[in-house]
């Protein structure tokens, strides 16, 4: 190997050293909404309407997902499917959304029970049962699924729920789907949060399309890791403007 190569190798490897990418900015939103939501007013909020519970779904799943972009495993990749498959049904207010919430808590736990088992096992369900191609190709699109799903939270909510929620309200604030979900119409950081969470699902799949199978691990592009930071200051940004106009 020549010294250009070598250097280029290391340079690699430091740059890719802490994994920085979508599954980082993931855990950090994840993190973001477990602190909002331990905060004395997100408990009063729900003590005043349990429909905010939905929040607590997005929080565990969002989570599980940023931790199963650095886990790669069929199995435990099958699982987080599962688990991203409870965003669009919570978004959806098809469910009491605090029985989803022990649902996306029980396959959490299931997922960390896998990853352990596999740790103490020192070898991945299915690894030796499948051929290498079928194994990548489970462990790649498992998580472009789960991108799709996660960008669900914004297609429900600005194709699927906002052009009825005037409708149900005129039957009243528990009407159709608002029985398990509280009214977001007028909610400015939902708007930001959703619409930029859209793009940043384009972002995320462009750099999947980008990747590839990325066999020889090399650095992953950062804008999916930073645009997470949009997400999170437009919502606080259109939550204060909220604050200073129409208030809440």
């Amino acid at each position: 190997m020549t010294e250009d190569n070598k250097n280029t190798t290391k340079e690699e490897q430091n740059t890719n050293k802490y994994l920085i990418g979508p599954g980082l900015g993931i855990i950090i939103m994840g993190m973001s909404y477990l602190v909002w939501w331990l905060m004395p007013f997100a408990f009063d909020a729900f003590n005043q309407d349990m429909r905010w519970a939905h929040n607590w779904v997005y929080t565990i799943v969002i989570l599980n997902i940023g931790a199963a972009w650095y886990y790669k495993s069929a199995v435990s990749r099958i699982i987080i499917v599962f688990q991203a498959f409870m965003l669009p049904v919570t978004a959806s207010g098809s469910f009491n959304t605090l029985i989803l919430t022990y649902v996306s808590a029980f396959i959490a736990i299931l997922w960390v029970f896998i990853g352990i088992t596999e740790k103490i096992k020192g070898k991945k369900f299915l690894i030796e049962k499948l051929k290498p191609k079928t194994w990548n190709w489970i462990n790649l699109h498992t998580m472009v699924f789960t991108w799709v799903l996660l960008a669900h939270i914004s297609l429900v909510f600005l194709i699927g729920r906002l052009p009825l929620e005037h409708q149900l309200l005129g039957f009243g604030t528990y009407a159709g789907y608002l029985v398990n979900l509280p009214p977001e119409s007028l909610e400015f950081a939902t708007w930001a949060f959703d619409i930029t969470l859209l793009a940043w699902a384009a972002i995320v799949l462009y750099e999947q399309v980008k990747m590839g199978y990325n066999y020889k691990n090399k650095p992953w592009p950062k804008l999916s890791f930073w645009w997470v930071f949009v997400c999170m200051g437009s919502s606080l940004i259109a939550l204060l403007i909220q604050e200073l106009t129409i208030g809440f």
